[in-house]
């Protein structure tokens, strides 16, 4: 279902469309204005694989469980042998005996999207905890059912999912400071903001916009979910791609569509 976004003069929903019409695959889109309210979708409810962009609801989970007095922030994790798999990140190349905190796991599954980082926190928090909190913010298609890297759970039908228009409500909770509380939804906003794989959202984008982001991507499906916080007028933008013939153009249409949401809500806000 498709919304104009109202305040924008011409916005280039042509554009918009030539983009993703060019992709081979599925795809997706959410588009918020947060100073108004208003919304452009394309495909909000459409379930992809999440990838990687589960890590948000899974840190939302750590930190409430950090704030129930669970466990401390600040607390040493040995990583389990079982939880140093390959794919993104730094964690499982270093000294098996490094002991990094919980912060500095939940900082790494973020801005470098560590995978071992992020099966040692799905350990120390569980899985239901992770879906119960989905559940409580209203996210109807994200769900958690098998770590990073394990392909054969993924091969049996235990993968992890999303929509569009689930990560774009989970974001603006994010903003509206109600994921577990003011607090903890400015600690997941913060460490987004520090997000180091800058290929997508940001890529087109000037140097000096601030964006709090979360990538995923598989063999053949490419995602980013973030807030843009263009001055006078922040928005979210999720767009979701899968089935694509080739990651790299995804990649580029990701780019592309942010290049173009950018340049349509700055000319208006501009105003």
């Amino acid at each position: 279902m498709l919304f104009g976004l109202r305040g924008v003069a011409m916005f280039p929903e042509r554009e918009v469309f030539s983009v993703l019409g060019s992709l081979e695959g599925k795809v997706a889109m959410y588009l918020e204005d947060l100073t108004g309210g208003e919304t452009f979708t394309v495909n909000p409810e459409r379930v992809f694989p999440s990838a990687s962009t589960i890590k948000i609801p899974l840190l939302a989970a750590v930190l409430k469980a950090a704030e129930a007095g669970k466990f401390s922030l600040n607390d040493q994790v040995a990583i389990a042998s079982s939880n140093r798999v390959g794919g993104a990140g730094v964690l499982g190349e270093l000294n098996p005996n490094l002991r990094p905190t919980v912060r500095d796991l939940a900082t790494l599954m973020i801005i470098q999207s560590d995978n071992t980082a992020t099966n040692q926190l799905i350990d120390l928090v569980g899985t239901e905890a992770v879906n119960a909190l989905c559940r409580e913010l209203g996210l109807k298609h994200t769900v958690l059912q098998r770590k990073m890297m394990d392909f054969e759970a993924a091969r049996a039908g235990r993968n992890n999912f999303t929509s569009a228009g689930d990560l774009g409500l989970l974001l603006k909770l994010l903003y509206e400071g109600k994921v577990v509380g003011p607090a903890a939804s400015a600690t997941i906003i913060d460490i987004m903001k520090r997000q180091q794989l800058r290929n997508k959202l940001p890529a087109y984008l000037p140097k000096d916009v601030v964006v709090a982001h979360k990538t995923g991507d598989l063999d053949g499906l490419e995602h980013d979910a973030g807030i843009i916080f263009l001055p006078g007028r922040p928005y979210i933008l999720v767009v979701l791609t899968a089935d694509l013939a080739a990651n790299s153009a995804g990649v580029e249409a990701i780019a592309r569509i942010s290049e173009v949401v950018y340049r349509a809500l700055s000319t208006s806000a501009a105003k």
